[in-house]
C-alpha cells in the first residue's frame, strides 16, 4: 500500500546521506579556514563601524529589506525526481501528507538563515532604538518567523499556478510588503495594520486563485530540485571531485574568441586551449573567477587598516586559486582526453600556467585599491606580495595536489 510519509522519509534519508557525503569535503578544507578568517575580521570592523554610527543612519531601512527578504526567500525542495511525474502524478491527493512533511522540512532547514541575520541585525537594533529592549527585539524575530511560514506556504500553493510570470509578480509583491511591515513595526507605526491586511487580502486572492487549479506544476517542482542539486555540486566541486555534476555550456563567443586569439595551433597547446575555453563557457568559473575579483576589491577597499588590505588580497588569491583547481578535474569522467599523445607533464604545466596568470590579473586589480586610495607604496607591496603568494602557492601546493590526482 503506497504511504507517502514513508516516501519521504526515504527521500529525505536519501538527501542527507548525500549532504554528509559530500560537507566533509567542505568543512576539512582550506576554504573554511579563509571563511573564518573573514567572518572574524568582518565581525570586528562590524562592532567598531556601529560605535561610530551616525544617529542619522536609516537603520529602520536597512532591518526592514533584511528581514524583508529573508521572510520572503522561501526556495522549496520537494525532493521529487523526474519519473514521479509519470508515476505520482496519478496520487497527488494522496501525496498531500509528503508535501506537508516537506514544507516542514524546508521551513526548518531554511532556519539557519533566521539564525545569521537575526545575530547580524541585534547589535545595528541594540544601537540606533534605544529605547527599546531586547524583549522586543524577540518579538520582532517572532514576527519574522511567522511571516516566513506564511510566506512559504503561499509560495507553495503558487506552484499550482502554470504561468511563471504571475508567480514572480506574486513574490515581488509579498516582498515589498513584508519589509513595508518591519518598517512601520520598527518605527512604530499604525500604518502597518493596513499592511498586514494589505498582505492577507492578498494571500486570500493567492488561495482563491490556485482553488481553480486542477494540480501542481510537477514540471517545475521536478526542474527547480534538479537546479538546486546541479548548484550544490558547482559549488561541492571546488573541494572534490563530483561524478553526478552536470556540465553546463555558455557559448560566450567575443570572449571565447578573445581569449583563445592568443593560442598558437600546435600540439602542445592543447590543454592550453581547452583550459581557456572551459574556464570561459563551462558551469561558473568565470562568474566565481569575476565575483571573487569584485567582492575582494569592495572589501579591500573598505577595511581601514593597510596591512590588513594586504591581508585579503592574499585571502582571495587564495580562495580563487583553491577553487580553480576543479577546473583541473573538469573532464575527469571523458575518456577523451586520455587519448591524446601529450604527456601528462605538459598538461599540469599548462594548467599551472593558465592558474598563474589569472591570478597575476587579479593581482593587479586588487593592487589598483591601494592606487585609488593613494596609498602608493602599499601598491608595491601588494603587487609583489601578489605574484610572490601566487608563485609559491601554484608551485608548492597546486602543483602537488595535480600531481597525485593524475
Amino acid at each position: 500500500m503506497f504511504n507517502p510519509t514513508d516516501l519521504f522519509k526515504d527521500r529525505l534519508r536519501e538527501h542527507m546521506m548525500l549532504l554528509n557525503r559530500y560537507l566533509r569535503y567542505i568543512f576539512n578544507g582550506h576554504f573554511m579556514i579563509a571563511l573564518l578568517f573573514m567572518i572574524i575580521t568582518v565581525a570586528i570592523y562590524y562592532q567598531q563601524w556601529l560605535e561610530q554610527l551616525s544617529p542619522s543612519f536609516p537603520a529602520a531601512i536597512v532591518l526592514a529589506f533584511m528581514f524583508g527578504f529573508v521572510s520572503s526567500y522561501n526556495p522549496i525542495q520537494s525532493f521529487l525526481k523526474e519519473p514521479d511525474k509519470v508515476f505520482l502524478i496519478v496520487k497527488e491527493e494522496q501525496m498531500q501528507p509528503y508535501f506537508h512533511w516537506s514544507l516542514l522540512y524546508n521551513f526548518i532547514f531554511q532556519l539557519y538563515i533566521v539564525l545569521i541575520v537575526s545575530a547580524a541585525a541585534a547589535p545595528l537594533f541594540m544601537q540606533m532604538f534605544s529605547n527599546k529592549t531586547m524583549k522586543d527585539y524577540f518579538v520582532l524575530v517572532v514576527i519574522l518567523l511567522l511571516l516566513k511560514g506564511l510566506n512559504m506556504a503561499t509560495n507553495w500553493y503558487m506552484f499550482k499556478v502554470q504561468h511563471t510570470a504571475i508567480r514572480r509578480l506574486d513574490r515581488v509583491i509579498r516582498t515589498f510588503l513584508s519589509i513595508t511591515i518591519f518598517y512601520f513595526l520598527l518605527q512604530g507605526s499604525m500604518f502597518v495594520l493596513a499592511v498586514i491586511l494589505l498582505y492577507f487580502a492578498l494571500a486570500l486572492n493567492n488561495y482563491l486563485l490556485t482553488k481553480r487549479q486542477s494540480s501542481l506544476a510537477w514540471e517545475i517542482l521536478i526542474d527547480n530540485d534538479r537546479n538546486r542539486l546541479a548548484s550544490f555540486y558547482r559549488f561541492v566541486s571546488m573541494f572534490a571531485n563530483v561524478p553526478h555534476l552536470t556540465k553546463r555550456l555558455k557559448k560566450r563567443p567575443l570572449l571565447s574568441r578573445l581569449i583563445n586569439r592568443q593560442v598558437p595551433f600546435t600540439h602542445e597547446a592543447t590543454f592550453a586551449y581547452l583550459y581557456r575555453l572551459s574556464f570561459i563557457r563551462s558551469s561558473d568559473y568565470l562568474s566565481m573567477y569575476v565575483r571573487l575579483t569584485v567582492l575582494g576589491f569592495i572589501a579591500i577597499y573598505f577595511i581601514p587598516n593597510s596591512w590588513l588590505q594586504v591581508a585579503f588580497v592574499l585571502l582571495f588569491l587564495y580562495m580563487t586559486s583553491f577553487q580553480m583547481i576543479a577546473l583541473f578535474e573538469h573532464y575527469r569522467t571523458s575518456i577523451w582526453l586520455d587519448l591524446y599523445p601529450i604527456d601528462k607533464k605538459v598538461r599540469i604545466q599548462t594548467f599551472l600556467t593558465f592558474i598563474y596568470r589569472i591570478t597575476i590579473v587579479q593581482t593587479i586589480v586588487f593592487s589598483i585599491v591601494f592606487i585609488l586610495l593613494a596609498q602608493y607604496e602599499y601598491f608595491f607591496i601588494a603587487l609583489i606580495a601578489g605574484i610572490l603568494f601566487n608563485y609559491l602557492f601554484t608551485k608548492l601546493y597546486v602543483q602537488q595536489r595535480l600531481q597525485k590526482a593524475l
